[in-house]
C-alpha cells in the first residue's frame, strides 16, 4: 500500500513538473494554423518535405510556411500572438518560447519574402517579452504591438498600427546584434528608429532605416489590404512605387541628410529599379527619377488578419 502511494505521488509530481515546463521544453508544437486559404505549404526547415497545411495543424520551431498567388494563412501561437501571411509570401519560425509560470515569452520570425501582419497582444502579467522579426534588410524588435511588414528583394517597409516597433537595418554580417532586448522608450542605438502608431519606415539594402514618417488612416488601411492581395515583387518591376505612402524622393533626401554615401545610396536605389540623377555628388540631395509611366498607387482593401481571414475575392 505504501509502495502504491509512493508511485502515485511520483507520477503526480512528474505530471506537475511537465505542466510547469515552458512550451519550448516540450514537444515542438508552438502554435496552430487557424486559417488556411487555398494552397498553403509548410516544411520542416529549408530542406524538409513540403506538406499541405490544414486548419488546426500544429506549427513547430523551424517550420517554413509558404503561400501562393491566391492563398493565405494565419497562425495562432500559445501566447495568443498571431501572424497573418499574405499571398506570395514565405515565413520561417526560427524560435519560440512561452513560459506562463515565469511570465516570459519570446520568438524569432523570418519574413523571407512577401507581406505579414503581426499582432502581439499586450499582457500585463508578462514580465519579459522579446519578439524579433527579420526581413531581407531589417530586424524589428517588438513587444505588445500590431504592425504590417513587407520584405521584398533588397527592401523592407514597416507600418506600425498599435504599440511601438524598434527598427534597425540588418548588418552585412547577420547575427552580430539584436534589437530584441531594447525596451521601447529607451535610448536609441546608432541607426535604430522607433515607429509609433501611425508611422512607417522604408529600409533599403545597406542603408539606415528612413526616418519615421506619419501616415494617414487611409494609408494604414491600404497597407493592411496588402495582407489580402500580397505584392508583385518580380524582377524588373518597381514594387516600392506601388506601396502605400512610399515616397522615394523624400526617402532619398532623408537618407542623404543623414550622411548616406551617394554612391552607396545610388546602388541601393538601383536594386529597386530606381536611380539617382547621374549628376549627384556628395552633399547634394537630388531626388531619384521615377521610371516612365510609374507613379505611386494605393491598393484598396480594408484590414487584413485580425480574428479571421477573408477570402481574397471578398
Amino acid at each position: 500500500m505504501i509502495r502504491r502511494c509512493y508511485i502515485r505521488f511520483y507520477l503526480i509530481s512528474i505530471m506537475m513538473f511537465m505542466i510547469s515546463l515552458p512550451i519550448w521544453a516540450r514537444a515542438g508544437e508552438v502554435g496552430n494554423f487557424t486559417q488556411v486559404e487555398q494552397r498553403v505549404d509548410y516544411q520542416k526547415g529549408q530542406r524538409g518535405p513540403v506538406i499541405p497545411a490544414k486548419v488546426k495543424q500544429a506549427v513547430e520551431v523551424n517550420d517554413v510556411i509558404q503561400t501562393y498567388d491566391v492563398s493565405r494563412a494565419q497562425v495562432l501561437f500559445r501566447d495568443k500572438t498571431t501572424i497573418t501571411i499574405a499571398p506570395k509570401s514565405k515565413v520561417a519560425v526560427e524560435s519560440y518560447m512561452f513560459d506562463p509560470a515565469k511570465f516570459e515569452r519570446s520568438g524569432n520570425f523570418d519574413l523571407i519574402q512577401g507581406v505579414m501582419k503581426v499582432v502581439v497582444p499586450a499582457a500585463e502579467m508578462m514580465q519579459k517579452t522579446s519578439f524579433d522579426v527579420k526581413t531581407s534588410t531589417a530586424t524589428l524588435g517588438i513587444r505588445g504591438t500590431e504592425f504590417v511588414v513587407i520584405s521584398g528583394t533588397n527592401f523592407s517597409v514597416v507600418y506600425s498600427i498599435k504599440g511601438r516597433v524598434a527598427l534597425k537595418s540588418n548588418p552585412k554580417e547577420p547575427g552580430k546584434y539584436s534589437v530584441g532586448q531594447a525596451a521601447p522608450g529607451g535610448v536609441l542605438e546608432k541607426g535604430e528608429v522607433y515607429l509609433d502608431p501611425g508611422m512607417m519606415s522604408v529600409i533599403l539594402a545597406n542603408q539606415l532605416p528612413s526616418s519615421p514618417q506619419p501616415v494617414t488612416p487611409a494609408v494604414l488601411a491600404a497597407a493592411e489590404g496588402l495582407v489580402t492581395t500580397g505584392i508583385n515583387d518580380t524582377p524588373g518591376s518597381c514594387v516600392l512605387s506601388t506601396l502605400p505612402g512610399v515616397d522615394l524622393v523624400s526617402i532619398t533626401n532623408d537618407l542623404m541628410s543623414r550622411g548616406a554615401n551617394p554612391d552607396a545610396l545610388k546602388e541601393s536605389l538601383s536594386l529597386v529599379c530606381y536611380a539617382l540623377p547621374g549628376t549627384i555628388t556628395s552633399g547634394t540631395t537630388g531626388p531619384p527619377v521615377a521610371p516612365a509611366g510609374v507613379g505611386p498607387t494605393f491598393p484598396g482593401g480594408g484590414g487584413g488578419g485580425g480574428a479571421g481571414v477573408a477570402s481574397p475575392s471578398s
